[in-house]
């Protein structure tokens, strides 16, 4: 394994490279056109206006409630119920504001469309002669830490369980031999 130096000006170059990539994906989405599927005509927009007279009866009607266990519902008064009324016209009417239309996104460009593709292959190859440069270097230095770490902590462990072993057998040796 080799042990190339961290190279000093490769955060600053990765972090190009992400505003690069994010200027194109900008440029690629920007260029695409409106896609919208048959499940967003299913939701109902915000500004469509309910009459009352569309809605049913039980629509109308406030929620039903359970009661809470372990209390009492309570006595609710007998209260007669009022007459029909007619409904009260507001003085002034509003309408709901119409969203102005949009223009329609027109059809991209060939030429743009040219431009985007071979813009698109341009950045798969650098970022593919990138990876072909520098990958192995970045894994080589990964490699080599890990290798170390690996390392470091096997004489740890073996300094840990195997020592006290050997020590406690050189010492019977030791011992039985002097006597």
């Amino acid at each position: 394994m080799s042990n190339w130096p961290p190279r000093a000006d490769a955060e600053e170059e990765l972090q190009r490279a992400d505003a690069l990539l994010g200027q194109a994906d900008a440029l690629l989405n920007r260029h695409r056109g409106e896609t919208t599927t048959a499940a967003d005509d299913d939701l109902p927009i915000l500004t469509d206006v309910v009459d009352e007279d569309e809605l049913p009866p039980e629509a109308l009607l406030p929620p039903k409630r359970a009661p809470l266990p372990g209390i009492a519902p309570a006595v609710q008064p007998a209260v007669a119920p009022l007459p029909p009324q007619p409904p009260v016209q507001p003085a002034q009417t509003f309408s709901a504001p119409t969203p102005t239309p949009q223009a329609a996104p027109a059809s991209p460009n060939p030429h743009q469309v040219e431009q985007l593709v071979r813009l698109d292959t341009e950045i798969s190859r650098e970022v593919e002669a990138w990876l072909a440069s520098e990958l192995p270097q970045i894994l080589s230095r990964e490699l080599d830490s890990l290798a170390e770490r690996v390392r470091t902590q096997a004489l740890a462990h073996l300094r840990a369980t195997l020592l006290p072993t050997l020590s406690e057998r050189i010492a019977r040796r030791l011992d039985g031999g002097e006597e």
